[in-house]
C-alpha cells in the first residue's frame, strides 16, 4: 500500500511538472566535517547534495547525504514535494498537502519511511521563508509515529541562518525525538570573484532521544562549506 501510495505520489509530480510553470530552483553541494556524531564515535565527513525549487503548483525539496568516518558508512535521503492546496494574504500565505519519501541505508541496515501530512507557508517579519508542517509517519523499522517539522531562513547581506526542528511524538516504541538543526553561513563568493553562492560556516545537530532512544542525545558542530550550483 505505502509503496503503491509512493508511485502515484511521484507520477503526480512528474505529470504537474511537465504542464505547470517552475517559478525558480536551486542546486547545492555541501562538505561538513564534524565529530561527536551519536552515531558515531570518530569525525565524520558528510556530502550532501540539495535541490529546491519552488512551482505554480508547490513545490519540492530533496537531498542526500553520505556519512563517512572511522569506517562508518551511512547513505540517507529525502524526497518532499507539497501541492498547494490554498492561497492567501496574511501570516499563513497557503496551505499545502505535504508528502516526505525517506530512505537510507547504513551498517545496521536498510529503510524506507513515508510521511503524509498537511503545512503551511508562512510570511514572518524578518524572515525570507517559513513553513509548518504536521506529518503521519509510516517507519519501516519501528512503530508509525507523528512528527511536527518547521523549517526557516534569514539573511542580511552574506550572512544567512537557516534550518528546521523536527519533534516526532507518539511512538509506541520509543521516546518522543527533538532535533534542532541550524546552520550559520557566510557567503564569500564575492570575495573568491564568483557570482554563485559559496557558504563558509557552521552546522548544529542537537538531538534529543536519537531514533527514539532514551538517553542516546547528540550535541556535534560541523564545518560546512556549501556551493550553489
Amino acid at each position: 500500500m505505502k509503496k503503491t501510495l509512493l508511485t502515484l505520489a511521484g507520477a503526480t509530480v512528474l505529470s504537474m511538472s511537465a504542464q505547470a510553470e517552475q517559478f525558480w530552483a536551486d542546486n547545492s553541494i555541501s562538505v561538513l566535517q564534524g565529530s561527536d556524531y551519536e552515531f558515531n564515535d570518530s569525525d565524520t565527513t558528510t556530502m550532501t547534495l540539495e535541490h529546491v525549487s519552488g512551482h505554480s503548483w508547490g513545490g519540492v525539496f530533496m537531498f542526500v547525504d553520505r556519512h563517512n568516518g572511522g569506517g562508518y558508512k551511512e547513505t540517507y535521503s529525502e524526497i518532499s514535494p507539497k501541492f498547494t492546496i490554498a492561497k492567501m494574504d496574511g501570516v499563513v500565505s497557503s496551505i499545502n498537502a505535504a508528502f516526505t519519501y525517506e530512505l537510507g541505508s547504513n551498517p545496521f541496515g536498510a529503510f524506507d519511511n513515508y510521511l503524509y501530512g498537511v503545512g503551511a507557508d508562512l510570511k514572518i517579519p524578518g524572515l525570507n521563508f517559513a513553513s509548518a508542517t504536521f506529518y503521519r509517519a509510516f517507519n519501516d523499522n519501528g512503530a508509525d509515529d507523528n512528527q511536527v517539522t518547521l523549517t526557516y531562513g534569514f539573511s542580511s547581506g552574506n550572512f544567512n541562518i537557516d534550518g528546521y526542528v523536527d519533534y516526532s511524538f507518539d511512538n509506541d516504541d520509543g521516546e518522543d525525538q527533538l532535533h534542532i538543526n541550524p546552520q550559520v553561513t557566510y557567503n564569500v563568493g564575492p570575495m573568491l570573484g564568483t557570482s554563485n553562492k559559496v557558504k563558509l560556516g557552521l552546522e548544529y545537530s542537537n538531538w534529543n532521544s536519537q531514533f527514539g532512544t532514551a538517553g542516546k542525545d547528540q550535541d556535534a558542530f560541523s564545518l560546512i562549506l556549501k556551493a550553489h550550483l
